[in-house]
């Protein structure tokens, strides 16, 4: 840009999910630029990802950080930095809490940015959460525009949002170790003649994977040696879901076919045991674009709101199918299994696709102009 931006990033922690994912690879990218970053988080295994250059800040947060004694040591703290620091921008997470970003701004003196990273669940939500919105921050980012066309159903302000679609840092998957994918094929115990699904994302009750598991037999049946690897956890820790899911396969004699690994820093050699990838949530997520830029082909559900710049364009980087009808999920597993070749071209198409329209290097260009706007440089 020319002219150095100093962001501090504030955060709850950095566990595996996409939210936590966007906030490192933004923060390298940036620092990778020249700028002046910092992190403020509690804790986290993705804090092991982010560079060097980035000024890492932890307080300790109590529980999972959402608690109201939480966010005003989180505002503080962040007050504190953005003052004694000199950090012109703090750059937030969206969050139920009208206070804290309205408290943050006007304690810090410093423009406050956020990121929408969801639309919530249902419609009372999505009138508070646009209501808020409306009313903090000097800036809002959304990650899509149908994120924009959801909330503003019920009532956001699109004049104080900017769209940049989310992008990652495509160079990192271009190519994985076959050493590291063989290592883990032993360690799993799959054959590399074994038909293999992998999905990435958080395991929770949200993400609806009982129904894969309910459904992959059905994969089972054209494909018998075949495996679902399921690498995440719930994204605090907890693993009540999780083990209730491992427990459900063991009744249904599946431990052999589906395997959880738990959340990883890592996905990369993952991501290389694949044939297939599939999560339940929506074709725009972080994980489906890195498996895409390792050139999978993908099977994800289609999206209520198309933006004009989609991911994933069915039936020609992978396939989509409507949420709830799972049984058509298990046949667009089955299919692309059945034909490889086909499989192998969409995985190509998708590869080319995220890596020219997709990576970091295009989200912190678009970044750049929204924090120059909002700084006035």
């Amino acid at each position: 840009m020319g002219k150095e931006i100093s962001v501090l990033f504030v955060t709850t922690n950095l566990n595996y999910n996409g939210a936590k994912k966007y906030i490192v690879e933004v923060a390298n990218e940036l620092s990778n630029r020249g700028h002046k970053v910092g992190i403020l988080y509690d804790s986290g295994p993705l804090g092991e990802k982010l560079n060097s250059e980035v000024i890492k800040y932890n307080t300790k947060l109590f529980g999972s950080g959402l608690t109201l004694k939480s966010r005003l040591k989180l505002i503080l703290k962040a007050a504190f930095l953005a003052r004694s620091q000199d950090y012109k921008i703090i750059h937030a997470e969206s969050a139920n809490s009208l206070v804290s970003h309205k408290l943050l701004s006007f304690i810090s003196g410093v423009r406050v940015v956020e990121t929408i990273h969801h639309v919530w669940s249902n419609p009372e939500e999505r009138k508070s959460a646009a209501k808020k919105l409306n009313l903090r921050a000097d800036k809002l980012i959304a990650i899509s525009e149908s994120v924009v066309r959801i909330l503003a159903e019920f009532g956001l302000d699109k004049r104080k949002v900017s769209v940049i679609q989310n992008g990652i840092a495509t160079k990192q998957y271009n190519s994985i170790s076959k050493n590291l994918v063989q290592d883990l094929q032993r360690k799993l115990g799959i054959d590399k003649k074994d038909p293999v699904v992998v999905a990435v994302s958080r395991v929770n009750k949200g993400k609806n994977f009982e129904a894969l598991v309910n459904w992959f037999p059905f994969v089972l049946s054209s494909f018998p040696t075949a495996r679902f690897v399921i690498v995440g956890d719930n994204g605090s820790g907890d693993r009540t879901h999780v083990d209730k899911l491992i427990k459900q396969v063991k009744e249904l004699e599946l431990s052999r076919n589906i395997i959880f690994v738990g959340g990883k820093s890592d996905v990369r050699p993952y991501l290389g045991l694949g044939n297939v990838f599939t999560i339940t949530g929506l074709a725009r997520d972080l994980s489906v674009m890195e498996a895409m830029a390792t050139g999978l082909p993908v099977v994800v559900s289609k999206l209520k709101y198309p933006s004009k710049l989609e991911l994933v364009k069915d039936g020609e980087t992978g396939l989509l199918f409507k949420w709830g009808d799972w049984q058509k999920w298990a046949e667009e597993i089955n299919f692309l299994l059945s034909y490889p070749e086909i499989a192998k071209k969409y995985g190509g198409a998708g590869k080319s696709r995220v890596n020219a329209l997709f990576s970091i290097e295009r989200y912190v260009d678009d970044l750049e102009k929204v924090y120059k706007n909002v700084l006035k440089i």
